[in-house]
């Protein structure tokens, strides 16, 4: 479950070079010419959504929450669009996205998004930047059947136990949504990380679960609906990559195992 990210800690000197590099920025950018009219039309669909939200609640919530709620909720999309696309860029738009949806759940109480996010940062942002699965051909992996599916599925109830429990002890406002999220979503992460094709059934459920968490926030009064928006666009986004021909789940060769390990299998 972990190999990636031992290798990249293992081999920290040699992946920090990828970064910085000369032509690096210009390259990340390059990587978004790729992305097809759908992806672009979704960015396009959240921004006016944003730009709307964000006038219409100028005068109900304070500006500072709007500005952070217009940016992390436009960032967010960027970062979702990227992972579909299988772009580089993903990685610094999920990084500074994050920093402004943490700032977001934490005027909100809704510490354990929070606390997500940060997760993002340290354990998804930074070794998706880093790595370079991320940067050059990138191979779409098995989870590996049944075997495959116990432990994420053991990871993810084990993880969600231990997060209900503490943020109960926090008296999360709503702590069931709040904490079902993370911990979906960790496990999402990992599954990205590792490139499992599978990820979707994670980010698919997972962005249910969000969207009705920040549904009922808005209702309550602790947010306006930016992040409702973005994370709606998330579904779409996620669908399409379900159903698309060029989505993740249609792959006709995935590849199981990392380095000498590595087997391309058809499907």
């Amino acid at each position: 479950m972990f190999e990636q990210y031992k290798d990249v800690l293992t081999h920290l000197p040699q992946y920090s070079k990828n970064i910085f590099r000369k032509g690096y920025f210009k390259w990340l950018i390059g990587q978004m010419k790729a992305w097809g009219k759908f992806s672009w039309g979704l960015v396009l669909l959240n921004f006016i959504i944003q730009v709307i939200l964000a006038i219409q609640g100028w005068n109900g919530v304070p500006v500072s929450h709007t500005i952070i709620g217009f940016l992390s909720a436009n960032l967010s999309v960027l970062c979702v669009i990227g992972i579909s696309n299988k772009a580089p860029i993903q990685g610094w738009f999920g990084l500074t996205s994050a920093v402004f949806i943490a700032l977001n759940a934490y005027l909100a109480h809704n510490f354990a998004d929070m606390t997500l996010q940060i997760f993002y940062i340290i354990f998804l942002d930074i070794f998706c930047i880093l790595s370079p699965s991320w940067n050059d051909n990138v191979k779409v992996h098995d989870i590996g059947g049944v075997k495959g599916w116990a432990k994420y599925i053991l990871f993810f109830f084990v993880v969600w136990g231990v997060i209900y429990y503490l943020y109960g002890l926090m008296n999360d406002p709503r702590l069931f949504l709040d904490s079902l999220t993370l911990a979906i979503s960790l496990t999402g992460a990992i599954m990205e990380f590792n490139l499992l094709k599978q990820q979707y059934v994670c980010w698919i459920i997972g962005s249910v679960i969000t969207l009705s968490l920040w549904i009922q926030t808005a209702m309550q009064g602790d947010a306006n609906y930016a992040l409702v928006a973005s994370y709606l666009i998330f579904l779409f986004n996620d669908l399409y990559a379900l159903f698309s021909k060029k989505g993740w789940f249609r792959k006709q060769e995935v590849v199981t195992g990392f380095g000498e390990n590595q087997k391309t299998i058809s499907e």
